[in-house]
Parts: C-alpha cells; structure tokens; sequence
C-alpha cells in the first residue's frame, strides 16, 4: 500500500453540502485509477460494489443506474447473464428468487448479505466504512419502523437475529420509542431536531454521515484510506445535491402514504 503525496495534496478541503468546483466522483476515481495501485484500485472498486448492488435493484425495476458503479448497464447485464465481477452470494440470491417481482420482495436480503461479508472480509477503510454503514441502516431502521408503526421482527427478518444490534433493536419491540445504542445518541439528537421534516431528516444523516467518514480518513492524509474516505465523501455531497426540492417533495409524500 504506497503513500499518494501528489494525488492528496492536491485535494481541496470538503464541506458538506457544498462540492468544489471541478470535483466530482466520476473524474475523481478516474485520476485514482490513472494513479493507483493495482491492489488499490482493486479497494475503489469495492467501495463502488454497493453501486452496483442497488443498480441490479434498478434494473429490475427497469430505471436508469446509477453512472457511479463499477459497471454501466450493458456491464451489469453481461455480469449477471455470465455469473461474473459478483460475489457468489449475488448468483445464490438470483437463483433462489427467480421472478423479478421475488427479487425486488426479498432485496433486502442480499443488502444484508453484502454488509455482514463486507464486514467480515475487508480491512482497513472499506471494513469500518461498511461497518458503520450496515450500523447506521439499522439503527435508521429501528427509528423508522417505531414512527411508521410497524413489527420490528417483520423488518429486520433477513438480518442476523444473533447479532447484538440486531437484538438490541429487537428487545424494544414493545417500547414506544426506540433508543439506539450509546454510540449513535448523535442519530437520535439529529432526527429530532428534524421533527417531521423527511427532506431535514435526510440532509441532517448525510451530514452526519460526512463527518463519521472523515473521521474515518484521518490519520496517514497521503494513505489510499484517506483517498477511500475523500471519494465516500464526495459521493455522499453528490447524493444530497441531486435530492433537489422537487424529489424532497417525492419523499415527503411517500413518507405520509407509508404513515398511513
């Protein structure tokens, strides 16, 4: 793993929600890659495999991917037709759920999958990103399905029961609030501050999302880690910038239907 002097020194300073000028995770990867390692690049692509995970769900759902995966939609196609580039729990996934309609029902199980091997089988910066992240979906989980009502064994039912966060959402299935883990008060403190706002609620997450993943990046400023970080970094100022007015209303909406 080699030091990147040149690529990181020459990096502007991220503020969430604001994006310098010229930076973009598209161009950016493609400077890592003209830069990289070839086991370094082998990270950045890791990091991208949730993109492409969540652009298989798109192209059941026959919407336009994501540009920011690994692969474009001829590549995922090939990938899944060819039984390549994937994991093999991808390929057990798509032959247990044959039909498009069984793939988008039980989704949330390969998301599931992908977070605990991800966890167990990375090091580094992928491990504690991917970590935090399956953490973090929880925890968001167990907030929303107290607010919408709704039977926490039914939502966390392609989780592993065994594992202690998984149980410790579960043990306050009778509460009338949730409260998360010492370690994510921060969460709880954002959402009600938020209030019913689904649009503040978002903003407020990704922002707290930046801050964890920098964090995450400190250290060795010139380490492929803190180039790891500053692309999850970007990405997550790119996701909220494209969450304009217009699709905040989208979700407004589909929160108040879901509440029903």
């Amino acid at each position: 793993m080699g030091n990147y002097y040149y690529l990181t020194s020459s990096l502007p300073p991220l503020e969430f929600p604001v994006l310098p000028e010229d930076i973009g995770s598209i161009s950016l990867r493609a400077d890592l890659e003209m830069n990289l390692s070839e086991e370094d690049k082998k990270k950045v692509e890791s990091l991208y495999l949730f993109v492409d995970l969540s652009n298989i769900k798109l192209l059941f759902r026959e919407e336009e991917v994501d540009p920011r995966g690994n692969l474009d939609e001829k590549g995922l196609d090939e990938a899944l037709l060819y039984q390549s580039f994937f994991p093999l729990y991808v390929f057990d996934y798509l032959q247990k759920y044959e039909t498009r309609q069984e793939r988008l029902k039980n989704f949330p199980t390969l998301l599931a999958q992908f977070f605990r091997e991800e966890a167990e089988t990375q090091t580094g910066f992928i491990q504690e990103y991917f970590s935090f992240e399956r953490e973090l979906r929880l925890v968001l989980l167990g907030f929303r399905a107290k607010k919408l009502h709704r039977d926490l064994g039914k939502e966390l039912q392609f989780e592993d029961l065994a594992d202690p966060l998984v149980m410790q959402i579960l043990s306050q299935k009778d509460a009338e609030q949730y409260e998360p883990p010492a370690e994510y008060k921060e969460v709880k403190e954002l959402l009600d501050l938020c209030g019913s706002d689904p649009l503040e609620q978002n903003k407020a997450i990704a922002g707290y999302r930046f801050r964890t993943i920098r964090e995450m990046g400190k250290g060795n400023s010139f380490s492929i880690d803190f180039l790891l970080a500053y692309l999850a970094q970007v990405m997550i100022i790119e996701y909220w910038n494209e969450l304009d007015k217009e699709k905040g209303q989208t979700i407004l909406s589909t929160f108040k239907k879901s509440a029903r």
